[in-house]
């Protein structure tokens, strides 16, 4: 076999791999997803997969470790739902309104609602699961938005804080409320309504007094 032909060979083998892993990544969420960690069988995952049992051991290690593979993958599907486009062009309020309804729709999605529950659920067994959900994506998110408020409304000292609290007012109760009830949908003006009062009791609260 000639150089040449060694390397197609290698790179083919290389996206055989990585297709077959990505395979059982979406599967594996899947199975996650509608039967939770404990309840949940490798067996399943290479049944509707395909592929190996063996070879989703090499790839992964064992369950623990393809759980964290895909919990790793849904934490930066996530991340990049709710990290906010580029709003500097925008007024406060209209890019408080943009920023607030594409964080709002990315917390009350389906499957980012039953991965924090399954988070929660696992958080003794899996702490640092907890730690990334909690801190890491919205640490990110708030930086950005803290920015955002610091150049749009320069003279106000505390955006850090803000940002921190407009998370807050976004998630309230739509958030905790589908957490516990899987049937609680949130209509899109619904959502838009409840995103323009929180823009609106922040925009109140940054004025000077």
């Amino acid at each position: 076999m000639s150089p040449i032909d060694a390397k197609v060979t290698t790179a083919k083998t290389v996206d055989r791999g990585v297709a077959r892993k990505h395979a059982f990544l979406d599967a594996a969420r899947q199975v996650f997803l509608d039967q939770g960690y404990e309840a949940a069988s490798v067996n399943d995952v290479v049944r509707v997969a395909g592929g190996s049992l063996a070879t989703l051991y090499a790839q992964f290690g064992n369950k623990e470790g393809l759980f964290l593979a895909v919990t790793q993958d849904q934490h930066d599907r996530f991340v990049r739902a709710i990290m906010p486009e580029c709003v500097d062009h925008l007024p406060l309020a209209q890019g408080l309104q943009t920023i607030g309804e594409q964080f709002l729709n990315a917390i009350l999605d389906r499957d980012n609602l039953a991965f924090f529950r399954i988070t929660i659920g696992e958080g003794r067994k899996f702490p640092q699961l907890l730690q990334r959900y909690q801190s890491s994506a919205a640490d990110r998110v708030r930086d950005v938005v803290a920015t955002y408020i610091h150049q749009a409304a320069p003279d106000f000292a505390e955006y850090d804080r803000a940002a921190s609290y407009f998370f807050e007012l976004l998630r309230s109760r739509h958030h905790y409320r589908a957490l516990a009830d899987d049937s609680y949908v949130v209509s899109v003006d619904d959502r838009k309504a409840h995103v323009s009062a929180a823009v609106d009791f922040m925009l109140r609260a940054m004025r000077p007094n």
